[in-house]
């Protein structure tokens, strides 16, 4: 896994937390966290993100 980063934009809509199936994403004081030993790179996060504040790094 190369992982994820949170970009600068995230509006705390919390729509990430909701389509995670793995429990990797938790929101602490507004700001998402990943859990990167129980994210399994599905990409569901990234893709309901409306302002792409989360991006897949290569």
């Amino acid at each position: 896994m190369n992982g994820f980063i949170t970009a600068i934009g995230c509006m705390k809509c919390g729509r990430c937390d909701s389509v995670c199936n793995a429990g990797a994403l938790e929101s602490i004081d507004g700001v998402v966290r990943i859990d990167y030993d129980r994210c399994t790179e599905c990409m569901r996060c990234i893709i309901i993100c409306p302002n792409k504040a989360l991006r897949f790094l290569e």
